[in-house]
């Protein structure tokens, strides 16, 4: 029966699929993770359909042919099945030598490597793993539809999982492909290294990717103080005329802010990289020098015609 025409079918098909996806999103996860002291809980069925059917629905047909071997399977076969996109842009996983013997036996064996399609397939839009290459600090990130918030990672792990690529691929076949160059040549060190090096062109991200207004995130990134600060601006300040903001309590309030949200303070100079271009593009408003304090005893710098809504800050932050 067609599994279009019964929907209970249709769903048991759809669920084996995001199991079989995501199972291969955990085999890939194990050459990339680096072990913590607190593992990563694992996701519960419900939410593994989630992720898989109702934001990918339209990939999960792409799956059904994993593992579906006929006589015609190749290692350019086995690649293509599992990264379309990727073999339809930068071509074929290897060039291939089909050799028939009198008998009609035929052999494969893969001579060269594409260098280019398996720097592509890190990264795979199918199982919602993401892999770039962020330029400005020259490192690897990752992160998935389960671990949204993008983790270093580095070459030397993406070289294993090359590794771990191949060598699934060779055991998928029997006689019918010659498979030393698989298993050895092509895993070596030298080309291992190609592949990670042609991925930072391939995976290239420039600055904004990770800017403060990017819907990307990373763990411990610089760029999460520059989002607080934009949120601290819009809901901590207001415009009010006639109202004066100093520096120096605009930076005890923002210390304070970091403090409620169990987040590290910030020294003077950072702020002043923060929190100044965040008023300027909120309230149009620039700091300036010529603001006297309440008991006229000196100029200060700060911003007219704004005001913290928070109480007036005690003691000081170092």
């Amino acid at each position: 029966m067609n599994t279009e025409d019964n929907p209970n079918l249709k769903q048991l098909d759809q669920l084996q699929s995001a199991k079989q996806r995501y199972e291969e999103l955990r085999w890939r996860l194990a050459f990339l993770q680096t072990l913590s002291a607190e593992r990563d809980p694992e996701p519960t069925e419900e939410e593994i359909i989630n992720r898989h059917i109702h934001n990918n629905e339209s990939r999960l047909n792409e799956f059904k042919g994993w593992g579906v071997q006929d006589h015609e399977m190749t290692p350019n076969i086995w690649f293509e099945q599992r990264f379309p996109s990727q073999a339809k842009q930068f071509g074929p996983a290897f060039l291939e030598l089909r050799q028939t013997n009198e008998a009609g036996y035929t052999r494969t064996t893969p001579i060269s490597i594409n260098i280019d399609f398996f720097a592509s397939i890190y990264s795979d839009p199918q199982l919602s793993l993401s892999v770039v290459y962020f330029e400005p600090e020259m490192e690897f990130y990752y992160n998935t539809a389960f671990q949204p918030v993008f983790r270093p990672v580095s070459q030397e792990k993406l070289q294993n999982l090359y590794r771990g690529f191949l060598i699934k691929c060779a055991q998928s076949f029997n006689d019918e492909v010659n498979i030393l160059n698989l298993f050895h040549e092509f895993r070596s060190d030298k080309i291992a290294k190609q592949v990670t090096n042609r991925a930072k062109s391939i995976l290239a991200a420039d600055h904004t990717f990770f800017s403060g207004t990017s819907k990307h995130q990373r763990i411990k990134g610089p760029e999460l103080y520059e989002r607080l600060a934009r949120v601290f601006v819009e809901q901590v300040l207001e415009r009010v005329p006639g109202e004066t903001l100093l520096i120096t309590d605009a930076f005890l309030h923002f210390c304070e802010y970091l403090r409620k949200r169990n987040m590290p303070p910030v020294n003077r100079q950072v702020f002043k990289t923060l929190i100044p271009p965040a008023i300027r593009q909120e309230y149009e408003i620039s700091i300036r020098n010529d603001i006297r304090d309440l008991e006229g005893g000196g100029w200060h710098c700060g911003w007219k015609g704004i005001r913290a809504l928070l109480p007036e800050p005690e003691g000081q932050v170092n």
